[in-house]
């Protein structure tokens, strides 16, 4: 007897939602299907399940798509039963993927419009040639649509997305855009505010002072979205946006943009419009001497917050007498005017300061071959003293996998002896459950693995870790700013930077494992300085292997 599972689609949520709608009929068609099968063959099939998805068979990101061939995997369905093939697979790539694991798992399929027969090598054929023309219709159908939203654009039409604030959508024609009376006051509001204040960080903060916020509405599963605070991205583009002088903007996204008159009427005075142009490329460049337009940031990728875990980009901001360059935290760069994070200590680190730090950390660090010596009996000892714990955990785990593959395979077993008019939903879930489990523990064990065999192997190269040092300082001083980054990526991991002290990693040469013997005892170093801004003290040494390269993690003080 045949175990059937029956797959409907349609292309969109909102076809999934209309009674007596496509679904309905597909399953319809299908029953009657096995139903006649079975008059003229009582034995024939049982329909196991129905797998019913709302998505496009353009690719294979279907949920009840992806269900059904789990079930084919387990065994729980032997033939596919659909309306059409193309509501299987549009596309010709993931039809073969999917075709060789129906005959993997020799699981057939019958289509009711085309009533193939894939048992034999004519009907694979039949239905090899039936997807190259589906995908084909498919590509066709795209380039239609794509041809159409171009010419309505150059129209001047609106071809859907985000409506911009101060308009709303016309009911009676979706590609023109209404005036709002009461957010077109808003954004006239805006306009003038910058023109006031003079930047779009300023503007921003004057709205959410003011209690302007942006535009609120109802998206098609209605849900209601927007209504928050302004944020600087987002007021800039409403200061950019044509769309207020009713003017449209075509062919972005191909960097080869044209302006064409919009079918929808203007709210903002195009003179306003042009002033605000004209300010904002006055502010792109004002104050900016040639020597102040850029800094390397030769530390970008190494510096991170000690508190959130984030990585420190550049900033910059002008003073009195010169341009003041910072590693600052993402959210600083996008502020909105209203503080929605829990801020950390230190928001933002001198760009040259922290580098000055760096180097006379190391530079100190060299002054010290004692220090390093201690330092590298700790590493040692460490490494020694996690290993048995590894090797345990390791074990532990296996033996876990074990557990878990008998269980999933006596439920299979279980599962093969059932009778057919026995469910056996919860066999499978509980099936699912366990090989998802043996996967975690899968990958945790080779992460395990590695990390031993990684501490088993590597010891730091003293005398190549101080050559190394030596080495990066002297071709730092004699390198330019904007060619220190390669420099500094070689011999810095990271430099975690906290209020009082930075932790620092030092990517450090290793020897090869004969050459290593694990001895030494734990040790400590002096007070460090707690003032700001003062000198750099190696403290509080840490070393940790990391992706098979090894770290070496130092502690240097300093006000940041």
């Amino acid at each position: 007897m045949k175990r059937i599972g029956i797959y409907l689609r349609v292309s969109t949520e909102e076809q999934a939602r209309i009674q007596d709608g496509s679904l309905v009929s597909q399953r319809q068609r299908l029953i009657e299907y096995v139903d006649g099968q079975n008059r003229r063959d009582s034995s024939w099939g049982v329909i196991v399940d129905f797998y019913c998805d709302d998505k496009s068979a353009k690719d294979m990101n279907r949920p009840e798509f992806q269900r059904l061939l789990t079930d084919i995997k387990l065994g729980r369905i032997n033939l596919i039963l659909s309306t059409e093939l193309s509501r299987l697979s549009r596309s010709l790539k993931d039809f073969c993927e999917v075709w060789d694991l129906f005959k993997k798992h020799d699981t057939g399929f019958i289509t009711l419009r085309e009533q193939f027969d894939t048992t034999t090598a004519a009907g694979e054929m039949m239905v090899f040639n039936l997807m190259n023309f589906a995908q084909y219709e498919r590509k066709q159908t795209a380039e239609r649509i794509s041809a159409n939203w171009a010419a309505r654009a150059k129209r001047g039409l609106w071809n859907g997305g985000s409506i911009p604030l101060g308009f709303d959508r016309n009911p009676k024609s979706p590609g023109e855009l209404l005036p709002n009376e009461t957010e077109a006051k808003t954004v006239t509001e805006i306009f003038k505010t910058f023109l006031e204040v003079g930047s779009v960080r300023e503007t921003c903060r004057e709205m959410s002072r003011r209690g302007v916020f942006s535009k609120r509405y109802t998206n098609k599963h209605g849900i209601e979205k927007g209504g928050g605070h302004f944020t600087v991205p987002s007021l800039f583009r409403i200061l950019t946006n044509r769309a207020y002088i009713g003017l449209r903007e075509i062919n972005k996204s191909k960097n080869e943009v044209e302006v064409v008159p919009a079918s929808w009427s203007a709210i903002v005075d195009k003179k306003l419009f042009e002033k605000v142009q004209k300010k904002l490329a006055a502010n792109k460049n004002k104050h900016k001497p040639d020597e102040w337009k850029k800094y390397p940031y030769p530390l970008t990728e190494r510096l991170v917050c000690g508190e959130c875990g984030k990585k420190l980009g550049g900033k910059s901001a002008h003073g009195k007498n010169r341009k003041h360059h910072y590693y600052a935290h993402p959210r600083q760069l996008h502020s909105d005017g209203v503080s929605q994070h829990k801020r950390c200590r230190v928001e933002t680190v001198r760009a040259e300061r922290m580098e000055d730090i760096l180097i006379k950390s190391i530079k100190d660090l060299l002054q010290t071959p004692d220090l390093i010596e201690r330092w590298l009996e700790v590493y040692a000892t460490s490494n020694h003293s996690e290993i048995p714990a590894l090797e345990g955990r390791i074990k532990t785990i296996e033996s876990e996998i074990e557990q878990k593959k008998r269980r999933s395979q006596n439920l299979v077993t279980r599962v093969s002896e059932l009778p057919p008019e026995v469910p056996a939903d919860g066999f499978y879930s509980q099936i699912q459950e366990l090989n998802k489990k043996v996967v975690e523990f899968e990958n945790l064990r080779k992460d395990l693995l590695s990390k031993s065999t990684s501490l088993k192997g590597q010891a730091i190269d003293k005398m190549g870790l101080i050559e190394k040092l030596r080495s990066t300082i002297s071709r730092l001083e004699e390198t330019p700013t904007e060619n220190r980054r390669p420099l500094y990526s070689n011999l810095i991991e990271f430099a975690e930077i906290h209020p009082t002290k930075i932790r620092v990693g030092l990517k450090a040469p290793t020897l090869p494992p004969t050459q290593y013997k694990a001895t030494g005892t734990d040790s400590s170093t002096g007070n460090p300085k707690n003032s700001k801004f003062s000198d750099c003290e190696p403290r509080n040494l840490s070393l940790a292997t990391r992706g098979g390269s090894t770290t070496v993690t130092i502690g240097a003080r300093g006000g940041t």
